[in-house]
């Protein structure tokens, strides 16, 4: 399957250059004045090194089917399948196939169509990608992603003795503390007739100067709201394990952590009037456990830690954790590329529509086209694993194009209704449903427009676990006569959770046209401004504002982006942003507001000023506090998790 692409592409080419192309005898009408067959029209697949599979559609009033193979003999065939095999790899081949009339009285042979094929060379399986779960002199955790088409892989430890293993996952044992090592791993095929083994993908480690402890914690899997993660322990350990913003676990020593659960799980115990060597039972993991948590929130660096207990609620171990950082919200490692100034695609989530359709950031994808003049559009939303699989390279854009263009593969958009929504002011907006929560997805498009030119679109998302929304810092434009007149102030609120510092800009929007809002980060590095120290602690608490009044340039009916971008306590950084429209100036002030608009300029940003009153101000938008609100699941091990008082 992986090397169908490839060939499609190959085919594809020939088919536009080729299937039209007959002998020099061949003519649209014999003498007799009878009206040849249809050609059929080849389509290549299953192509291999040593063999490929032609197959075509059934030709209207055709009855049988003349093939010669590589300048060979004519064969009859009933079929509408041919298949070649012990061939020469990476030679190219040239098979003629016609029509034959089921009744020569009503029609001659059609023109022989043929397809010229290139048997597959060998390919070289890509690199796994290494992630490194924990590194201790007698316990170091290492990882890799799977690679389609391996049977095996290979491993080895600062180049010396190599191991093979069909797991995806070594624990190194035997190393020296403090010590630099290097860990290679590359896949093996299992098909040495197609593919060879990768190149070998390397890791760089120090192991830790610390004895490994009792409990070590290895994340496998980070998206925007949830981890996945294991924790090795011997079979007799008994642990409790918790997952808390790393902002939080920074306030406490490891200490006042276990005792503070520890004493959380005793009184529950007593409230509840169930004996604490139940609760135990019933909460603490023991042994090595794979072991995930949803509703993170995106962006956000958090803890993982645990501590062994035993069943009388006894602390027998010291502290474990490991920290990581989720990702943004439908952050995916999968490609994004292509487009062009006639055709444009954006591949997104959202929760936007939930309500209404049902359909939310967990179920579905949603697509974005943009276009003009386009006269087709195919497309295939895959996995974004099932992607990696089918193309060895996910920027081969003939390949890509090929498979596209296969009714088997790609799906044709109804052409009759691009006009009115593809090629329209707003563009297509639609959803892909049924998809699976926590899983990363990629969106292959191939525009043309009416000039015959072609455009390649590859984006991948990836979906959410929860529908609950989150977030450690929020910024937002506001118009309120609260602020001052709404025709000339735009208020910048903004509300966090440990935030360390914060650097703002506002912008109208038409300097912003030409400007992504990737690159939001960058123009308020360069044209903001620094909130005073002294403001934080509002931002920690209700919420703070920045106000931009005439003063500061602001003009009637214009439409301004404010734009933050934070730090918390842990090094953290994230960008929001939002916008408000002014509205019209009062008659009496419309004639000076007017005379007071100057051109835009590019990208400059008031410093502005802020509220007074800033103990009294309150975020008017919701904000979602951390850690996340009780799940509905009922185990005990989520009610002590949700009811803990540590914020």
């Amino acid at each position: 399957m992986k090397t169908f692409y490839k060939y499609a592409a190959f085919a594809a080419a020939a088919l536009a250059g080729l299937c039209a192309c007959s002998s020099d005898d061949d003519a649209a009408e014999t003498g007799s004045g009878l009206q040849p067959v249809a050609q059929p029209q080849i389509i290549v697949s299953d192509l291999t090194t040593t063999g490929f599979t032609l197959r075509w559609e059934a030709v209207d009033d055709a009855g049988s089917y003349v093939y010669t193979f590589d300048g060979g003999s004519e064969t009859s065939t009933t079929g509408c399948r041919l298949e070649f095999n012990s061939l020469e790899r990476q030679k190219e081949y040239v098979v003629a196939v016609k029509a034959c009339p089921r009744d020569p009285a009503e029609y001659t042979e059609s023109p022989f169509t043929y397809i010229h094929v290139l048997t597959d060379d060998l390919e070289q399986l890509p690199q796994p990608k290494i992630t490194l779960g924990s590194a201790y002199a007698s316990k170091t955790v290492i990882s890799w992603t799977e690679v389609p088409e391996a049977e095996l892989y290979e491993f080895s430890v600062d180049g010396g003795e190599v191991s093979t293993t069909r797991n995806r996952t070594v624990i190194l044992s035997k190393l020296d503390k403090g010590r630099t090592y290097s860990f290679s791993v590359r896949a093996m095929t299992s098909d040495a007739t197609r593919f060879t083994n990768s190149e070998a993908a390397q890791l760089s480690f120090v192991t830790s100067d610390a004895d490994v402890p009792p409990l070590v914690i290895a994340p496998t899997t980070i998206i925007s709201d949830a981890v996945a993660f294991d924790i090795y322990a011997s079979s007799d350990e008994t642990y409790y394990y918790e997952i808390l913003p790393a902002t939080t676990f920074a306030k406490y020593s490891p200490e006042e952590l276990m005792t503070a659960f520890q004493t959380y799980i005793v009184e529950y115990a007593k409230k509840q009037g169930i004996s604490l060597q139940l609760a135990m039972a019933s909460m603490l993991k023991s042994g090595t456990q794979s072991l995930q948590m949803t509703g993170l929130t995106p962006e956000l660096s958090y803890v993982i830690f645990a501590f062994g207990m035993d069943l009388r609620g006894n602390i027998t171990s010291n502290l474990s954790s490991t920290q990581f950082k989720t990702t943004a919200d439908g952050y995916s490692a999968g490609p994004n590329y292509g487009g062009s100034d006639w055709f444009t695609q954006r591949f997104y989530i959202t929760n936007a529509y939930l309500a209404l359709t049902g359909y939310g950031w967990t179920n579905s994808v949603w697509t974005h086209w943009k276009g003009d003049d386009v006269t087709d559009v195919r497309y295939r939303t895959l996995t974004t694993k099932l992607f990696n699989q089918v193309f060895s390279d996910p920027y081969d854009q003939q390949a890509i194009a090929a498979f596209l263009k296969d009714p088997n593969y790609g799906v044709q958009f109804n052409p009759e209704l691009l006009s009115a929504t593809v090629n329209s002011a707003d563009g297509y907006n639609g959803l892909t449903e049924g998809v699976s929560a926590g899983t990363s997805y990629t969106l292959l498009t191939l525009a043309t427009s009416s000039s015959g030119a072609e455009t390649v679109c590859v984006n991948s998302v990836t979906t959410k676990t929860s529908t609950a929304a989150a977030a450690w810092f929020a910024a937002a434009a506001s118009t309120n006569a609260n602020y001052g007149p709404t025709h000339n102030t735009v208020a910048g609120v903004m509300k966090g959770i440990d935030i360390a510092t914060v650097r703002y800009a506002i912008f109208k929007q038409s300097a912003l046209a030409n400007v992504s809002t990737d690159n939001y980060p960058a123009v308020i590095e360069e044209f903001g401004h620094d909130l005073k120290e002294e403001y934080l602690p509002y931002i920690n608490g209700n919420g703070f504002a920045i106000l931009f009044t005439g003063e500061s340039g602001v003009t009637p009916e214009t439409t301004y982006v404010f734009m933050a971008t934070a730090t918390n306590t842990v090094g953290d950084k994230v960008t929001k942003w939002g916008s408000a429209t002014t509205s019209a100036a009062p008659d009496a002030a419309r004639a000076k507001a007017q005379a007071a608009t100057r051109t835009d300029e590019p990208l400059r940003s008031p410093a502005g000023k802020p509220i007074a009153n800033p103990e009294k101000f309150i975020y008017p938008m919701e904000s979602v506090q951390l850690p996340a609100g009780a799940k509905p699941e009922g185990d005990l091990w989520t009610i002590i998790h949700n009811t803990h008082n540590i914020k």
